[in-house]
């Protein structure tokens, strides 16, 4: 644990995010990453050991938020987690301790969009290759494989029933949509065809964890696990809910920025950096589906009464 006391979680609520929390569906978790998996499935399936992947970083302690290396001298999060993360900590790669130099979170981050920073350590790490970064724009049908500890539970439980075991688990899933800012996954039970062999979603624990795209060519760094959200008909973590990752691709040119490196060739499937307000291209029925201008009016006609008994069902981004 690189402080010597953990900070507890917050309840925040932010006055310039009122239109997106009444356009949510009621049940939403503001932190993703921990992995819930089939129940069809033996859990030992879904569990790696450290050594599998070796540039997923804690952040605090096991099962509160990580970093993936993306360079010798940066990890890369979610904001929401960064945040918290203070110049100085220590922070443990691959077994040998690195403090943290500068904490960078992107300049439009504003509690709930632009969900991204970056952590730089004081001296770069060795023996260890970073994961590049997934630039294209067809992650749509791709399968991602999510890496998260914390929160574990099967889809009949969901994060609700789930327990805190330490351990690291991987699961996969398709992407259904994406976003804008966001990559949306689709949580199918066991009998659907379009379930994969290890479905899973990301849950209360581990925001920050990757969603890796594995190809030919290796394996990049696609999502960071950010959010959850389910409908009226389910729960968060159960099978019909749905996981939301930060959708690295439209940063890669903020990243490239902040690192100082010169960015591969792009070709035109490189999507645009997100406008203030990328958050809501989705087609399919998750919570990505958040555009101002359609959440207002419910907001502020169903008023106060709407956005606290949301807010009654809400966690800290954090446990």
């Amino acid at each position: 644990m690189p402080e010597t006391q953990r900070r507890f979680p917050e309840w925040r609520v932010r006055l310039g995010a009122v239109w997106v929390l009444a356009a949510l569906p009621l049940s939403v978790s503001m932190d993703a990453g921990a992995i819930i998996s089939r129940d069809d499935v033996p859990d030992a399936d879904y569990v790696v050991q450290d050594a599998d992947y070796p540039e997923v970083v804690d952040l605090f302690e096991p099962g509160d938020c990580t970093g993936t290396l993306i360079h010798q001298s940066f990890l890369l999060t979610v904001a929401h987690c960064a945040e918290d993360l203070d110049a100085g900590a220590v922070l443990v790669v691959d077994g040998i301790d690195h403090e943290v130099a500068e904490v960078t979170l992107h300049p439009q981050w504003d509690g709930w969009l632009y969900d991204i920073a970056l952590i730089r350590f004081d001296v770069p790490v060795r023996g260890l290759t970073p994961v590049p970064l997934y630039r294209g724009g067809d992650e749509v049908g791709q399968m991602l494989t999510l890496v998260g500890r914390g929160v574990h539970a099967t889809g009949l439980e969901g994060e609700r029933g789930g327990t805190i075991d330490g351990q690291l688990r991987r699961a996969t899933n398709v992407v259904s949509a994406v976003c804008g800012q966001w990559l949306e996954v689709f949580f199918e039970p066991p009998n659907d065809p379009n379930a994969t062999d290890l479905e899973g979603v990301g849950a209360e624990g581990d925001s920050g964890g990757p969603a890796f795209i594995e190809n030919e060519d290796g394996r990049f760094l696609a999502g960071l696990n950010s959010w959850g959200d389910a409908d009226r008909g389910s729960d968060i973590g159960k099978y019909g809910s749905w996981d939301n990752s930060t959708r690295v691709s439209v940063f890669a040119r903020w990243i490239d920025g902040e690192l100082g490196t010169v960015p591969p060739e792009r070709d035109d499937d490189t999507p645009a950096p997100p406008s203030p307000n990328a958050d809501s291209e989705c087609s399919g029925g998750g919570g990505c589906q958040i555009t101002p201008g359609v959440g207002a009016p419910i907001g502020w006609i169903g008023g106060v009464f709407f956005v606290l008994g949301l807010w009654s069902r809400l966690r800290a981004r954090r446990p």
